[in-house]
């Protein structure tokens, strides 16, 4: 009777009260819609509606050390358990492919045989001319980049450096490189042209090199010398020759060829020869222990290593099931938005697993990203925690903008809805702690759950139901790795009914080591799930490196077959971190959660802080706890290595400063500016002057300092140890960010070069 009432009563009420939300245009990127109605197998009705005692055990099996145990027996990745829940002879064709498959590029022959006539990829942004494909189509145009390089001299074994961004001959360039056994060392197009002509250097590529298009061409040819035109030289084989370029960015052919006679190389528009060219069909045998790509790490220190992977490395990382049930898996005809860089490792290997399944690539680009959204409707996004925690921020300025009812009922229905979501982890036994709920928890859940099933249903349609609909409307799940996703950002994505699976791994992992499955999700700060298929994890003690017992923390090893064949001509990195039996020391801290088995990661072994008292502090939970609730705080950084105390560089939201400064909306476009990963060092100077002069302003301001303390106090006092307090602060208005250096590709703050740029500020803390 009391939830007829709350409908009868609350839900005519909200609607009238609520009328901001259906038009209310928010910039989000990640979220789970209601998928397609399907037909039910009894294994998917017996998770739905069974009772709860039928609901898996989701604690994995370790030995009295806390090892995590191998996942051979987990039933996600259970090949006869998938054939009984997925009887579609196209989807189980697909997974024989995937396991039966020697190489990354004979996936594409393989699914022309199986599903020729699904979209394979789709790029109208980021490539000219536009690019729709089929699977047929697509196998068709790797086999003929596989000929370009076959023309261009290049064998099995080769290496070639591709320095460029996302587009869809990316893909087809290295897939057509791979086919003929070749070897892809890549980077970003935006990295320091020193690091560029290094990549090139190091990785002995042999005459050869694909550039991003014209912009990149002519800022290498500043770095010409007369024996080395673009800087680009190696022992191995001498200078460049030939550069392929993958966009023309508006340049007619004769100005190409121009700036190649210019440069002495020869310059040819990479799609222009896929048209011209011939498939090749004769092919060396590629198997799966062969080398397939050279990663170069966007490293905060030093020159970047070059990370081997081959092609069994990333065809391991096709194997991943998030869930038992088949509405949640990538199935044919299932689209993904394509945004992160593609020469990163967790966006090719995403790409790889999409297409496995029959699925298509659709590539966006930050500008088109809210277009593309709404015109492809992906079923499928992968993004790094800096992209959702901006898109989480957008939201929620959005709700802070609007009338009091707006703002009042927003923070009832976000209250209501972390909740609700909490105790329906905890009927399901997904805590963080040393045992399961027991029956009393139990029940005092099932009573709260039932209480705001009600209430939750009215956040659903009038708060959340209009952001999910931002995203296209038909999102299942939502992969977040490159970094921790902070536990403020879970819980609000989960508050807005988005499955956000996250990822754990390194480059040197192709990438994953670990991950959440979408069935026993554990949402909490620093989760990052169980270990991949045929994957090992234990725990060690940082000085004697033996295993420690099961919830107590340590540096996470890792082995299985997705390791790195080693650093590229390092042996000394290598065996830093890959010992004789095959672990790999991630240099990352972490403790295996006794109740659900699931890793949960603590911190970065070297960006421990060590005070001068001996104390050992790991800044990443305290920062991620600040971001959440300090809504003054765009970004954090913690130090105080051997001082007194802890203090922090503190970037301020210019739009919440509003009772501090005139200025905060231009100082808001100043900051995007800046936070533009394609901005160019000319364009965002002047943007970086004007947020600089504001924050000379801004530091001195005591009111502002103190509130900034004591919204940080009230966040840590309770969670961290006194030591763990923020002491002292320094405010800013300049991004950590990839144009002013302060940020890497991948999206981490480089601490090193924080530090180093406010090393006076650390000093007069001390």
């Amino acid at each position: 009777m009391i939830r007829l009432l709350c409908c009868l009563v609350v839900v005519p009420w909200l609607t009238t009260a609520f009328p901001i939300l259906p038009q209310s245009k928010t910039q989000l990127t990640l979220l789970r819609a209601t998928p397609t109605k399907e037909t039910l197998t009894e294994v998917e009705e017996e998770i739905l509606f069974g009772d709860d005692t039928a609901i898996s055990d989701h604690r994995r099996s370790t030995d009295v050390f806390g090892n995590v145990l191998n996942n051979n027996h987990n039933k996600n990745n259970n090949p006869q358990q998938q054939q009984q829940q997925r009887p579609d002879p196209v989807v189980a064709k697909l997974q024989t492919i995937r396991e039966s498959i020697s190489s990354c590029p004979a996936l594409w022959s393989a699914l022309a045989q199986v599903v020729p006539e699904y979209r394979a990829v789709f790029d109208e942004r980021l490539t000219e001319p536009a690019v729709d494909y089929n699977f047929q189509q697509m196998a068709v145009q790797v086999q003929k980049s596989a000929a370009v390089f076959s023309q261009l001299g290049i064998r099995k074994h080769d290496k070639v450096a591709f320095l460029a961004e996302n587009a869809a001959h990316w893909l087809i360039a290295d897939q057509g490189l791979q086919l003929l056994g070749g070897v892809s060392a890549v980077r970003g197009a935006d990295a320091p042209l020193t690091e560029l002509q290094y990549i090139y250097e190091h990785s002995d590529s042999k005459h050869v090199c694909v550039l991003q298009g014209p912009k990149l061409l002519k800022a290498l040819m500043k770095c010409s010398t007369p024996n080395k035109p673009l800087g680009l030289w190696n022992a191995a084989h001498g200078p460049v020759k030939t550069v392929l370029l993958l966009h023309r960015e508006k340049h007619s052919d004769d100005e190409i060829q121009q700036l190649a006679q210019q440069a002495g190389v020869q310059v040819c528009f990479f799609p222009d020869l896929l048209a011209k060219t011939d498939p090749w069909t004769v092919l060396p045998k590629v198997k799966r222990d062969d080398l397939a790509t050279i990663v170069y790490t966007s490293g905060t220190t030093g020159h970047p290593k070059g990370v081997m992977l081959s092609h069994g490395n990333l065809l391991h990382q096709t194997s991943h099931r998030l869930s038992q049930s088949p509405s949640q898996e990538p199935i044919p005809g299932d689209c993904m938005l394509s945004l992160l860089p593609i020469w990163h490792i967790t966006e090719r290997s995403f790409e790889l697993w999409m297409a496995s399944r029959g699925c298509a690539i659709v590539y966006s680009s930050i500008r088109t990203f809210k277009q593309d959204l709404a015109q492809h409707q992906p079923q499928w996004l992968v993004l790094v925690p800096r992209v959702l925690e901006k898109i989480a921020l957008g939201v929620q300025d959005k709700f802070n903008a609007g009338s009091v009812v707006v703002k009042v009922l927003s923070k009832f229905f976000t209250k209501v809805s972390k909740t609700f979501h909490r105790h329906e982890a905890r009927l399901q036994g997904l805590v963080v702690g040393e045992e399961a709920p027991g029956i009393l928890e139990q029940w005092a859940s099932r009573g709260i759950v039932t209480f705001l099933k009600p209430l939750q249903a009215v956040g659903n349609k009038l708060v959340w139901s209009k952001v999910l609909d931002g995203f296209g409307g038909r999102v299942k799940t939502v992969i977040s790795g490159g970094s921790a996703l902070a536990g403020s950002l879970e819980e609000f994505y989960q508050a807005a009914g988005m499955t956000v699976c996250v990822g754990y791994g390194l480059t040197e992992c192709a990438p994953l080591l670990s991950y959440r499955r979408s069935d026993t999700n554990l949402v909490t700060a620093g989760c990052a799930g169980h270990p991949c298929q045929y994957t090992q994890l234990q725990i060690v003690d940082p000085d004697t490196k033996q295993p420690v017992k099961i919830g107590e923390p340590g540096i996470i090893w890792g082995r299985g077959p997705q390791i790195m064949q080693g650093y590229y001509k390092n042996p000394e990195a290598t065996a830093a971190v890959l010992n004789e039996k095959g672990w790999f020391d991630t240099g990352d801290l972490g403790r295996i959660n006794p109740a659900t088995g699931d890793l949960i990661l603590t911190g970065r072994a070297k960006d421990t802080i060590v005070l001068s008292n001996g104390e050992n502090i790991e800044p990443t939970p305290i920062e991620d706890a600040i971001l959440g609730q300090c809504e003054l705080i765009d970004q954090i950084m913690l130090t105080g290595q051997d001082g007194r105390r802890v203090v922090a560089v503190v970037v301020l939201k210019p739009s919440a400063l509003g009772e501090y400064t005139s200025e905060s909306e231009l100082l808001q476009k100043q900051a995007d500016r800046v936070n533009d990963p394609k901005c160019s060092p000319e364009d965002a100077s002047e943007a970086l002057e004007i947020l600089n002069l504001a924050s000379q302003k801004l530091v001195n301001n005591r009111e502002l300092k103190q509130r900034i303390l004591s919204d940080i106090q009230k966040v840590t006092s309770k969670k961290f140890r006194k030591w763990e307090q923020v002491g002292d602060v320094h405010l800013t208005l300049e991004p950590f960010a990839m144009v002013n250096g302060l940020l890497t590709q991948s999206y981490k703050v480089k601490r090193n070069v924080v530090q180093d740029k406010y090393k006076s500020v650390f000093v007069e803390s001390k």
